[in-house]
């Protein structure tokens, strides 16, 4: 019984084929004759009427082709800002996290601490989301900063760093002017913290 539904959908499918080939032959043909006897019909016609039928088309057709590449220019447009919109959501949802961390560590301020588990969680929905809206580069940084162990804040730094960059870089905007480590230093209340990182993590 299987084989014959099986044998069934492979001669359906041949037909399927055939049929659209037949179909775009016979559609080129047509276009053909077509094409050919406005040609003709063309040269017997005057100057005075053939030029401004010629001008005529040719407008007309320039005046089509543009009116749908705005149309379509428009909706790229439209779909690419909606893609930014999300990822502006999820990056953030990523650098509010992130701060919470990071507040928690200033001893007078007297932040909550942020537990491991909510950490965690929240770090799953945001590499989750990013798999769908964020770029290669987001990706491959957010796989980066998952491995870091969080007994190694100097590489952590680093890879935030560069989570950072990448986020812009997806968004369109220019890391160009920016220092290296400019994210990373960003973060620290005083500059000099993270010579003091690097030289613990040695």
């Amino acid at each position: 019984m299987d084989l014959i539904v099986k044998v069934t959908k492979i001669f359906l499918g041949i037909l399927i084929i055939l049929f659209g080939i037949t179909m775009t032959g016979f559609l080129a043909f047509q276009g053909w004759l077509i094409a050919t006897a406005v040609v003709n019909g063309a040269k017997t016609l005057e100057p005075t009427v053939y030029v401004p039928l010629v001008v005529t088309l040719t407008t007309a057709s320039l005046g089509l082709g543009a009116t749908l590449y705005s149309q379509a220019r428009t909706r790229r447009q439209e779909i690419e800002s909606a893609f930014r919109e999300r990822k502006i959501e999820i990056y953030l949802d990523f650098l509010n996290t992130l701060k919470e961390v990071f507040l928690a560590e200033k001893k007078e301020l007297n932040f909550p601490k942020v537990k491991q588990s909510e950490l965690v969680v929240k770090l799953i929905e945001v590499r989750t989301k990013a798999v769908l809206w964020g770029s290669t580069g987001v990706l491959q940084a957010l796989s980066e900063f998952s491995k870091v162990s969080e007994n190694n804040p100097r590489a952590m730094l680093s890879v935030v760093d560069r989570l950072q960059r990448e986020m812009r870089k997806d968004l369109g905007l220019s890391n160009s002017g920016l220092e290296e480590e400019f994210f990373t230093k960003l973060i620290l209340s005083n500059p000099e913290e993270l010579e003091q990182i690097s030289n613990s993590a040695k």
